[in-house]
């Protein structure tokens, strides 16, 4: 196998992972949320490939943070500041 299909399915596998952990969320399942998160995290870092949207996933809690159901977003002086709902730990991003 060449390492383009691996990086490939590496990025399905992500993805997978991402939005099945997305639907936990609505199902208020916490458990297999923070697994699958912590899978896809672990994948990224051993195939060194990208997580798409990983402003979305919490550092400190390992949990996706959905704006309006767990995580607060506000826009202030050229920033974006996510707010995780269920540890409280803030991302702050700059505008350009």
């Amino acid at each position: 196998m060449s390492k383009a299909y691996v990086k490939l399915r590496a990025n399905v596998w992500i993805k997978e992972l991402v939005d099945m952990a997305k639907m936990m969320e609505y199902n208020n399942n916490v458990k297999f949320e923070k697994r699958y998160i912590s899978l896809a995290l672990n994948i990224s870092k051993h195939y060194k490939v990208r997580i798409p949207d990983k402003r979305y996933i919490c550092k400190k809690c390992n949990s996706i943070m959905i704006p309006g159901r767990n995580a607060t977003v506000r826009i202030r002086k050229n920033r974006i500041i996510i707010k995780c709902l269920r540890c409280g730990n803030v991302k702050r991003f700059r505008i350009k």
